[in-house]
């Protein structure tokens, strides 16, 4: 596939911002800290979003995020719709976990893959106000080469369970507000 030069990039980074006193520190065996990521998101033509995603805590870059939606929902399919956003974001935070792990313990590993299927459903009417979507399920195969005990591995893949902040979101939901400002004012709670 070509790309056009007049298209903007999907991903692409904005600043390039991180705290030298930071780095690796998410490597130490014990660890005490909070993630903070800062998304401010507009809708653009069609179905198209730009999203700016900063990390806050620790210090990180700022990234500008495009997508679009499919043709069945009025899109051009430009670029990954939300939910392969977020399908990804699964997968990516949970082999994040498991390298950590097997860099901290300097486990032998050899490759480490995952195919995911992620599902979702939609019932009710628009026209209605009924509309509700909602997550199905989320079946991760992991695929691990190493000459590592299965004992030590299986630990591995508890703890990269048990730290990924994406699986913890799904497993044990995190409260949601919406706080919306219409024409400059606070829309009050209903």
């Amino acid at each position: 596939m070509t790309s056009n030069p007049s298209t903007p990039p999907i991903v692409r980074k904005l600043e390039e911002s991180s705290d030298p006193a930071e780095h690796g520190v998410s490597l130490q065996a014990v660890q005490k800290r909070e993630v903070v990521l800062r998304v401010e998101a507009e809708s653009l033509e069609n179905m198209r979003k730009r999203a700016t995603v900063r990390v806050d805590q620790p210090k990180g870059s700022t990234f500008e995020i495009i997508c679009d939606e499919g043709p069945y929902l009025g899109g051009d399919d430009s670029a990954p719709p939300p939910l392969a956003y977020y399908s990804a974001s699964i997968a990516f935070c949970l082999l994040t976990q498991l390298s950590r792990y097997a860099t901290v313990k300097k486990l032998n590993i050899t490759s480490m893959k995952l195919a995911q299927e992620t599902r979702f459903a939609m019932e009710g009417s628009v026209l209605q106000g009924t509309l509700e979507g909602r997550g199905i399920e989320v079946v991760t195969h992991l695929d691990i080469e190493s000459d590592e005990p299965e004992e030590v591995l299986r630990q591995m893949i508890e703890v990269g369970k048990n730290s990924c902040f994406v699986h913890q979101s799904i497993m044990k939901p995190v409260p949601s507000t919406i706080e919306t400002k219409i024409n400059g004012q606070k829309l009050s709670a209903s």
